[in-house]
């Protein structure tokens, strides 16, 4: 008994130590994510919107360690100027894009160098992205998409400041995906593709490839400043910017600029 007793007080002891240093966060995050489509697979024209956009995150910071995981999403209507009231397509239906774009990402940064000026990190994340489209004016390719996997590269400077008197906290992050894996529709588009005796589930997956930084240039740029609340808790005023295009079987092109507020609570 004496033997657990003792081996209990040392576990607590470790893992009191093993705690310095260290700090978690749980993060809700609310926002507008600025999006352009364009996807020639299925029309040349731009789509474009402001769609609603959320996140939720787990933050862990060490003193040689940041990790990360993040759930992203947002949703709203993607408009084309072509077909804007007064212009000579007017008398047409505007058609409208219902977009659904999700992220989840984790990642874990090393510290590599540190200075008065900042301090810089560099490590592997992960991601899996899933954006689909669905407008009814495109008929046979009614339902578009973009899944992808990805294995990253990410790199983030961070610098602590003083304004107000309050300690705040500056980011600029940088992800390169290297490697991944892309599905992208075979069907939209080609009528006599679609077979009508398969599911749609089940012809999700006929178009796959390995996507790389070669055909799959996707840059994001993801910075935030934050600041102390009441309790120990912060927030975050975010902007990410991202871009990425892939060629097959048409090239598809995205830009989006993400302007939120993330609300952060300290878990430990």
């Amino acid at each position: 008994m004496k033997k657990l007793a003792i081996l209990f007080v040392i576990f607590l002891c470790w893992q009191s130590g093993n705690a310095q240093g260290q700090e978690g966060y749980w993060g809700l995050a609310v926002g507008i994510r600025s999006q352009t489509v364009q996807d020639q697979l299925i029309t040349r024209s731009r789509y474009s919107g402001g769609p609603v956009y959320f996140m939720i995150d787990h933050q862990r910071r060490k003193t040689q360690k940041l990790s990360h995981f993040q759930f992203e999403g947002s949703i709203g209507s993607l408009k084309t100027r072509e077909f804007e009231l007064g212009k000579s397509l007017g008398r047409y239906q505007q058609p409208k894009v219902t977009s659904y774009w999700n992220e989840i990402s984790y990642g874990s940064l090393f510290l590599i160098r540190e200075s008065e000026k900042g301090n810089w990190w560099f490590g592997p994340s992960i991601s899996s992205l899933i954006h689909v489209r669905f407008s009814a004016r495109w008929d046979n390719s009614s339902i578009n998409y973009d899944f992808s996997g990805n294995f990253q590269a990410e790199l983030s400077y961070r610098r602590n400041f003083q304004l107000f008197g309050k300690e705040m906290k500056g980011n600029i992050g940088f992800k390169l995906p290297l490697i991944g894996f892309m599905t992208r529709p075979v069907f939209a588009g080609v009528p006599e593709f679609l077979d009508q005796e398969r599911s749609f589930e089940s012809q999700l997956f006929d178009n796959t490839s390995i996507s790389w930084v070669g055909n799959f240039p996707r840059f994001q740029f993801d910075n935030f400043v934050e600041f102390p609340i009441y309790g120990g808790n912060k927030i975050q005023l975010i902007y990410n910017w991202e871009y990425y295009s892939f060629q097959n079987p048409s090239l598809v092109q995205t830009a989006a600029h993400t302007l939120g507020i993330n609300f952060l609570m300290r878990t430990r």
